[in-house]
């Protein structure tokens, strides 16, 4: 899977540059065994459990999907083991699902609501249409988006409920879209936002080009990896989305490097969660170096919470409430599907940490949340 590969390769190179190539913390040195979970959440549960029982495990990384992640996690906290997510977007796995034991440096698909949803209903006030997949990963987007609009004045056309969300939910593993299409067209909205993630993602914007909702409305989503970029972008030249990361848009040191050595290693730029896994391998050194090198759940908690560290987006802040990382994100224009260096997106604003601070979601019978 391509997002597994990016952050595989992102986490190893953070590994690198986080201990100056040592590959070690305190004297310890750094081993890393990689499990491919294959999208299914008991798979990522029963690896988890193998990693933890057999080989002995201090910490767990990863993992790309968000039904897998909620998975591992419960095995995480049965066993007091540290998780560090990344790139898993649902709200849920640092909100209504928290554990102390999790920590991310994946966004939530609520701060790409802040950064995306707000500046489309300066532009467009409405109305708005949403379709997103009918998993964990889509009803937390879907909620984000619908909460950010709402609160910002704008307004949507189809199941505008507490309960629907303003969106059209269709089953993860569809490849046949038509249908969904014609609800989205029969909408008639003035703006269409997209939540998807994966494979299916080429299908779902041919089948939306066919069908002519380029035409019919803007479109707006998420900006996604460059190795599928000519194949899913080519009929949306003009859509307007949030950037998780491109190679091209962070002006630090953390960034050239990665850019550098990917480079060097791979011969193609890092792409969408490749500093995702980066920021992952920082933050669990950095919190080792604070705790001599002890892994232990009692020592990480206290030494990530508050925790902050020059990622290649710049400065990330895991906030102690919640341990959501605060971090900047990119709302970009798409200028081209096929530049050879996957320089296709034009940057309109990045959006600060601050600006993409959502609010705690974390169950109010745990008390963590700022009243």
């Amino acid at each position: 899977m391509l997002y597994g590969t990016q952050q595989v390769n992102g986490f190893q190179l953070g590994l690198e540059y986080a201990t100056k190539g040592t590959m070690t913390v305190a004297g310890r040195p750094i081993e890393v065994i990689i499990k491919d979970t294959g999208g299914k959440a008991e798979t990522g549960a029963a690896m988890a459990r193998e990693l933890i029982e057999k080989d002995g495990v201090d910490l767990l990384q990863g993992a790309p999907s968000s039904s897998v992640t909620l998975a591992i996690m419960e095995v995480a906290k049965a066993n007091k083991k540290i998780l560090m997510v990344n790139p898993a977007a649902s709200p849920a796995i640092t909100g209504a699902n928290f554990n102390e034991f999790t920590f991310r440096t994946s966004r939530t698909s609520v701060q790409d609501a802040l950064t995306m949803g707000g500046a489309l209903v300066e532009q467009y006030k409405g109305p708005f249409v949403q379709i997103a997949p009918d998993n964990a990963f889509g009803r937390g987007s879907a909620a984000g988006f619908y909460a950010v609009v709402k609160a910002k004045g704008g307004q949507f056309t189809a199941n505008d409920t507490a309960e629907g969300v303003g969106s059209i939910f269709i089953p993860a593993d569809a490849t046949d879209f038509s249908s969904y299409i014609n609800q989205v067209l029969a909408a008639k909205a003035k703006v269409l936002i997209v939540t998807w993630a994966g494979a299916s993602f080429l299908p779902l914007f041919q089948q939306m080009t066919d069908a002519g909702v380029f035409d019919s409305m803007t479109v707006a989503t998420g900006v996604g990896d460059n190795a599928t970029f000519k194949a899913v972008y080519s009929g949306a030249i003009g859509v307007v989305g949030v950037n998780v990361y491109h190679y091209t848009l962070p002006k630090t040191a953390a960034n050239d490097w990665l850019v550098a050595e990917h480079m060097k290693r791979f011969n193609s730029p890092p792409d969408l969660f490749t500093e995702g896994g980066f920021s992952a391998a920082q933050a669990i050194v950095a919190a080792l170096e604070k705790t001599g090198g002890d892994a232990t759940a009692e020592k990480m908690i206290p030494a990530l919470e508050g925790l902050s560290f020059e990622g290649p987006k710049g400065t990330t802040t895991f906030r102690k409430e919640d341990h959501v990382a605060l971090q900047p994100l990119y709302l970009v224009k798409i200028i081209k599907a096929d530049d050879p260096e996957f320089k296709n997106i034009e940057l309109i604003k990045e959006y600060s940490a601050a600006e993409t601070t959502p609010p705690c979601a974390v169950p109010a019978e745990l008390k963590r949340c700022a009243q």
